[in-house]
């Protein structure tokens, strides 16, 4: 399987705690491995993931330096071996950037003279970051080879295409929540920041679908996984980062109170790189808002605490913990309800375990589907021969 995730953290320090992985990465990585023995437990063969970290790929668009996402990289790759390791599953998951995927320089491809001879498309870069070289030469390559055309782009959206007039607002309005602690974007007017967020998505949308296509490319034969929601009847297929029974996304701490009462946005699945995470003394349940909320409300004494230093390398990510203003235990913290596996909500109306049975066996059917359909396209690959109506309709049904 795959997953483009894990890019770097987000250049706004209200969101996230700090520039490289965190409690947040850590549990992440370790609700994939847990994934995967899952799968293993009613798939014999087991699965791997490949994440594929599309850091490079919007990184200049997002205000991060191309070093700043090479040492998000590695110390993501220190933690992810250590957990590994500690699970018995060092090769399980593995990581591939945008470098990883060229893995070479145009002098290499085509020698030193062609090389020169070739004029790369110059990329738009609208806010100032620092650019490799070599990440550079990678954006352009996969600019040529799998990016849509942008004068089409541009004609969808002053056509008013509804799916793409959205895509794009959407990214417009993220952009501006995002950048707003930049620097150079600190500087702009209103009307400039609006400009400057309406050209950077319209960047995105294009480095996006060329980033996708580029996937599709180099990992035809993978089950694609996706950090946002579908329907789930394929080719993506969505999966949530953080265990929702024992995680809970908050947007207050307004008063202890607040974070007793359960979370209902199931649409939207937060990530690491967008947020930052907190322990309460006195619970097991992790809760994940932005960093601005906690710094606000240890400013303004509802709680109290702080930063509890991690170590990656021995598989632990920093996260702040905080507790009641007094000192004392938050006992009105109670534990989510436990989604009933199979339900994309928590669940809480089946009562007999006779039903909750008969959902894990139907579980257990589709993923047994899913991949006796890769195995019987594998054979097909293997044997080199295209499939008949007959098992295409076979594969399909699986």
């Amino acid at each position: 399987m795959c997953l483009p995730a894990f890019p770097c953290k987000s250049s706004n320090l209200e969101k996230v705690a700090g520039v490289l992985p965190d409690r947040g990465e850590e549990l992440a990585l370790r609700r994939l491995y847990s994934v995967l023995r899952q799968i293993e437990s009613i798939y014999e063969p087991g699965a791997k993931l490949c994440i594929i970290s599309d850091g490079h790929v919007f990184s200049d668009c997002i205000g991060v330096d191309d070093d700043q996402v090479d040492e998000y990289g590695d110390r993501l790759l220190e933690l992810n071996q250590t957990i590994g390791a500690q699970m018995g599953q060092t090769d399980q998951i593995i990581f591939k950037s945008l470098k990883d995927v060229f893995n070479t320089s145009p002098e290499e491809i085509l020698g030193e003279s062609n090389a020169r001879q070739i004029t790369f498309p110059t990329l738009n870069h609208y806010l100032e970051t620092t650019i490799s070289p070599d990440t550079e030469f990678c954006r352009q390559a996969m600019t040529i080879g799998c990016q849509p055309s942008r004068e089409s782009l541009r004609s969808q959206i002053q056509s008013q295409d509804p799916a793409i007039l959205s895509l794009y607002r959407g990214f417009s309005r993220f952009m501006l929540e995002d950048l707003a602690q930049h620097p150079r974007f600190q500087t702009m007017s209103k009307s400039q920041r609006k400009k400057t967020t309406e050209k950077t998505s319209f960047e995105m949308i294009l480095r996006n679908q060329a980033y996708s296509n580029l996937v599709e490319l180099c990992f035809p034969d993978y089950v694609r996984l996706s950090i946002h929601a579908h329907v789930n009847s394929g080719p993506k297929f969505g999966i949530t980062l953080f265990e929702r029974a024992k995680t809970r996304v908050i947007d207050d701490l307004g008063d202890l109170e607040s974070i007793a009462k359960p979370s209902h946005d199931l649409l939207h699945i937060p990530t690491p790189w967008h947020n930052c995470v907190f322990q309460m003394v006195g619970s097991d349940i992790t809760y994940v808002t932005k960093s601005k909320v906690i710094q606000d409300a240890l400013e303004s004494t509802t709680v109290r605490g702080g930063w509890v230093q991690g170590s990656l390398v021995s598989g632990i990510g920093g996260y702040f913990q905080i507790e009641g203003p007094d000192g004392t235990e938050n006992n009105t913290i109670e534990t989510p309800p436990k989604p009933v596996v199979g339900s994309s909500v928590c669940e809480t109306d089946l009562e007999s375990q006779e039903s909750i049975q008969k959902i894990k066996e139907g579980n257990r059917n589709c993923v047994a589907w899913i991949f006796e359909g890769i195995r019987r396209l594998a054979q097909l690959f293997t044997s080199r021969q295209l499939p008949s109506q007959s098992e295409k309709k076979k594969i399909l049904e699986c």
